[in-house]
């Protein structure tokens, strides 16, 4: 979903991350445009995120077809443990879909909301973010429900291998999710 403030400025819905934080994204005179229609219209809280990429904007969109490239030489197998989309909030299970999905994360909306709604209803208590940062298990810290660990470096990802190991059996597992963004 994405909005035109003129023929060439975008502004995308980038992420809705719960009922009450939804990120956008897009040109930059555009999306602060938006920022103060949203603060007249009484959003509360108005952050400028310091990031120089228009993430999850039709603006990606060459960047995408540059990923479709990358992604042809690579291999992906069949996960072992369920892998959700953050595009079609599902489970993936072929190569095919897997990298379909990450081509179009880069220019679509994140679903964190429904991807967590999908854990819950699943009754998946443990969740593995891969990646550079912690920004979604810090948006699950309140949910005490999941059990989220980043693995934003070494340190953090040797103290979530040691404790899924340590509490996660055989019949466990089933309950463990990994999640890309």
């Amino acid at each position: 979903m994405y909005y035109r403030f003129s023929k060439k400025k975008i502004v995308s819905l980038a992420s809705i991350n719960s009922h009450n934080q939804i990120v956008i994204s897009g040109d930059k005179s555009a999306v602060y445009k938006a920022s103060e229609y949203c603060k007249k219209s009484g959003a509360k809280y108005i952050l400028n995120l310091n990031i120089n990429v228009p993430a999850h904007s039709k603006l990606m969109k060459p960047i995408a077809k540059k990923l479709k490239n990358i992604l042809r030489m690579i291999t992906i197998h069949a996960p072992k443990i369920p892998v959700i989309n953050n595009v079609d909030v599902k489970y993936e299970e072929s190569s095919k879909n897997i990298k379909h999905a990450l081509i179009r994360q880069i220019y679509s909306t994140v679903r964190w909301k429904e991807i967590i709604e999908l854990i819950q209803l699943k009754k998946i208590f443990t969740m593995i973010e891969i990646g550079p940062s912690k920004i979604l298990t810090n948006l699950n810290k309140k949910n005490k429900k999941i059990i989220a660990f980043s693995t934003d470096n070494l340190k953090n990802f040797s103290k979530a291998f040691q404790k899924i190991n340590k509490g996660i059996n055989e019949k466990e597992e089933k309950n463990c999710i990994n999640y890309w963004c």
